[in-house]
């Protein structure tokens, strides 16, 4: 992270067991505000469940987050408060099907932040149309393309205002064709400024999208830089390999 920037999220020593298996060995981490930070690496070497400890998802086993300054692993910690300042889209599209669009988010808003009904689908109408899916406001999730479920996900997280977006995936459970336009959301919405923690395997959103990627390999964090360093040059074998793969 660069020195002059501010630290929205900060890992320190992250380790997670399940049983006797360590799948997070001493993650340390610092994501600067309005950084977007691509997490790779291959399948099952901890990505997602790095990702899923920093909103509680996962209880760490050991090592400290901070979101904001404000650690998060503390045994008082406020989750419904800490999840409203964390935002998260996830690799399944977890949208309440018996609900519009405009339902899906007017919920989040009503539950999570308190907002009146009124207040609640204005903001809701109005994100709605940040993922350009005001037209589609009164439509169920069976009316919508998986791309467009994904992108109400997206505008769901966002109208709770959250410091840090978290993406796990989010375009691993789509038609290959219906990738490019929940990948222009996001591009959009780092645009606007937000903090993004990005684990993805779309090596071409990291290397144009991310400012920086860390390579997560057996829950530990072998290399992290710039996406060039990274993705185009990398120094370490074990990531040229998985960037050879990726492009097959």
């Amino acid at each position: 992270m660069p020195a002059s920037a501010d630290a929205i999220v900060a890992i320190d020593d992250l380790r997670k067991c399940f049983g006797n298996v360590e799948v997070l060995r001493g993650i340390n981490l610092k994501v600067g505000k309005g950084e977007a930070v691509a997490i790779v690496g291959s399948s099952g070497s901890g990505k997602s469940t790095c990702l899923r400890c920093i909103n509680r998802l996962e209880e760490p086993t050991t090592g400290t987050i901070r979101v904001g300054g404000q650690e998060v692993t503390g045994a008082k910690v406020d989750l419904n408060l800490l999840r409203q300042r964390i935002g998260m889209v996830f690799q399944g599209i977890n949208l309440y099907p018996h609900m519009t669009a405009v339902g899906n988010v007017t919920l989040a808003l009503r539950k999570v932040a308190g907002l009146g009904k009124a207040q609640a689908e204005q903001k809701a109408r109005h994100h709605l149309d940040l993922v350009g899916l005001a037209h589609k406001a009164d439509s169920y999730p069976a009316q919508l393309s998986g791309g467009q479920q994904q992108r109400v996900g997206i505008a769901r997280a966002m109208a709770l205002e959250p410091q840090v977006m978290l993406f796990d995936e989010p375009t691993s459970a789509l038609d290959p064709e219906l990738v490019s336009e929940v990948l222009n959301v996001m591009v959009r919405t780092k645009e606007m400024g937000m903090t993004m923690i990005v684990v993805t395997h779309e090596m071409h959103f990291a290397r144009d999208v991310a400012d920086r990627v860390v390579f997560i390999d057996h829950g530990a964090v072998l290399a992290e830089g710039t996406p060039e360093e990274i993705l185009v040059s990398p120094q370490h074998q074990r990531i040229r390999d998985f960037v050879t793969r990726s492009r097959a």
